[in-house]
């Protein structure tokens, strides 16, 4: 049990916040990936775990700019260039993302359970 959750990925935070805000507003393209790739009681037997697609990045050369770019689907050319700043989603919540928007957006349509 946690009352915060901090989402890592290639060693950096990409998002923290409340347990509740991230499983039910995730802001940044990593975390929602990993929450719509979990089982859930609603998958029907055969289905198959939607998977992030790609490999991470090496550690010993991160980019320079958001190390999960290579692999998100909302990615423009500025992610991989720049390191995103931290953009605050509501008090306690940010996430590292430059499409914050976009990924809003995401949340809207009925693909995240």
């Amino acid at each position: 049990m946690a009352d915060r959750i901090a989402v890592m990925y290639a060693g950096r935070i990409v998002e923290e916040g409340s347990a509740r805000e991230l499983i039910r507003t995730p802001r940044h393209p990593y975390t929602i990936a990993l929450l719509t790739s979990r089982a859930h009681g609603g998958m029907t037997r055969g289905t198959r775990l939607p998977t992030i697609g790609g490999a991470p990045p090496d550690l010993a050369a991160l980019p320079p700019g958001c190390a999960f770019a290579e692999r998100c689907a909302l990615a423009r050319p500025e992610c991989l260039a720049v390191q995103p700043p931290p953009v605050a989603i509501g008090p306690g919540h940010q996430a590292r993302c430059l499409r914050t928007e976009a990924t809003a957006a995401l949340l809207a349509t009925p693909a995240l359970p």
